[in-house]
């Protein structure tokens, strides 16, 4: 898999390297996963070839994990901590490993997808979901979480209080979207959604801890139902395109319009900072990935500009000096 390997105290490190494909880790999961099967079935008699061999020799012998069922991890806080290393079946790490964020560069994309839904003839539901996942930057569960009472919290009509990834359903940040989007969100609430819905009232009516969004069983709608439904509009599109990644396309398309919108460095600052805060990411420096690729975005747009301008002084030189009297003439 194009991987160094280097021996380090107690397991070998992975050093992943620009040829290593982007399945090591899954690699490494599955045949972690496979030895422990083999073994609890009693299919595979040998010992656990991932355990570091020097294991006995080099820590206690007190067990890492209880007969009956493992511990809890330590984050849990549930209970005491180990004074010794554990045995584990991590032999192979990978060292190097860092999360990169994926750039969607496509500006028409949301609109390849509306249409291919309107083609199709997509459910009211799942264009105004697709619209709130570019409008907002919002991750597709905390989409399908929102609930009326979400949407009565904030002042502003076009914004819904919304869940965080490890807020623990706690609603700690806002998420905006269009007029436009708005008002097919009311239409859905009053006419698709009430066709499935237990409660038949109006949006204004509904009770705060009613769900947006339904399943024609009026059932809350879960990821695994909408991905369905989702997996056949966008290859009717002809793409492929996880959910996730319109929060990509949001991110990489609000920093362009930062740039591209600000007269001054601490305007371009400032907006950023609130981006950040928008979208309540832990680490700021996540940001820095799409600016990178922003950077480099702007660099062609340059080169291609100082290109032309080479062509046309290369075709002004020759010609003042009638070295081709075609080309000036072309």
């Amino acid at each position: 898999m194009h991987c160094k390997i280097r021996g380090r105290d107690g397991h070998e490190g992975v050093y992943l390297t620009s040829k290593s494909s982007k399945t090591v880790q899954l690699f490494l999961s599955a045949i972690k996963g496979f030895y422990k099967t083999m073994i609890r079935l009693k299919k595979y008699k040998q010992a656990n070839p991932l355990i570091d061999l020097e294991y006995k020799v080099s820590v206690s012998e007190q067990p890492g994990e209880r007969g009956n069922r493992p511990r809890m991890p330590q984050a849990a806080g549930t209970e005491e901590p180990l004074s010794f290393r554990k045995q584990t079946d991590s032999y192979f790490k990978i060292i190097n490993e860092e999360w990169v964020p994926e750039i969607i560069g496509d500006w028409d994309l949301p609109y390849r997808i509306y249409q291919a839904g309107d083609t199709q003839g997509w459910r009211l539901r799942d264009e105004v979901i697709t619209r709130f996942m570019f409008e907002t930057g919002a991750r597709i569960s905390e989409i399908l979480e929102l609930t009326v009472g979400d949407y009565r919290k904030r002042s502003d009509i076009h914004e819904l209080a919304a869940t965080n990834k490890g807020s623990f359903k706690r609603r700690i940040k806002f998420i905006r979207i269009s007029p436009e989007t708005l008002k097919l969100l009311i239409k859905y609430a009053n006419s698709e959604r009430r066709h499935f819905a237990s409660t038949q009232v109006k949006f204004n009516d509904l009770p705060d801890g009613e769900p947006l969004f339904l399943s024609t069983r009026g059932t809350p709608y879960t990821y695994s139902a909408f991905y369905s439904n989702w997996s056949s509009i966008i290859k009717n599109a002809g793409i492929k395109l996880n959910p996730h990644k319109a929060r990509h396309w949001f991110v990489t398309s609000m920093l362009r319009g930062i740039y591209e919108q600000s007269e001054t460095a601490a305007q371009i600052e400032d907006k950023k900072k609130q981006l950040i805060e928008y979208m309540k990411w832990r680490d700021p420096e996540t940001l820095s990935v799409y600016e990178h690729y922003y950077d480099e975005q702007k660099f062609r747009d340059l080169h291609e500009k100082l290109q032309e301008s080479y062509m046309q002084r290369e075709k002004e030189y020759f010609c003042t000096r009638h070295y081709n009297i075609l080309w000036c003439q072309n």
